[in-house]
């Protein structure tokens, strides 16, 4: 079952809960629950395109996870899933900027 973001949270809960980018690793934290998800990755993958897609396509796996569903039917309700989709487009950014590689941030922009 998928977890997700109280009726009460907001976007800003969910940026300031984002811990700090270390060089091997992506901590995603969501103050409104237990959740933590954390997402691995090899600097040398930064060197390569294909590294550098695998690793944006872990970060948004990672929002998706920590955010919820924004599918109405598996999140309960119209406003869950806008609010769920709110906290995933949220976090996503802020993970990207915080890593802060120009590529990555170019793929996000996309």
């Amino acid at each position: 079952m998928m977890k997700t973001l109280p009726e009460t949270h907001s976007i800003r809960n969910t940026l300031m809960a984002i811990v700090a980018v270390s060089a091997m690793a992506l901590p995603l934290i969501s103050s409104a629950s237990t959740a933590n998800i954390k997402v691995s990755f090899d600097p040398i993958e930064l060197d390569s395109a294909r590294g550098q897609e695998r690793l944006y396509e872990e970060l948004k796996d990672a929002s998706r996870k920590l955010c919820g569903s924004t599918d109405v039917r598996m999140s309960g309700s119209l406003s869950q899933s806008a609010k769920n989709k709110k906290c995933y487009s949220g976090t996503l950014t802020a993970v990207v900027n915080r890593l802060g590689n120009e590529s990555i941030i170019a793929l996000h922009s996309q």
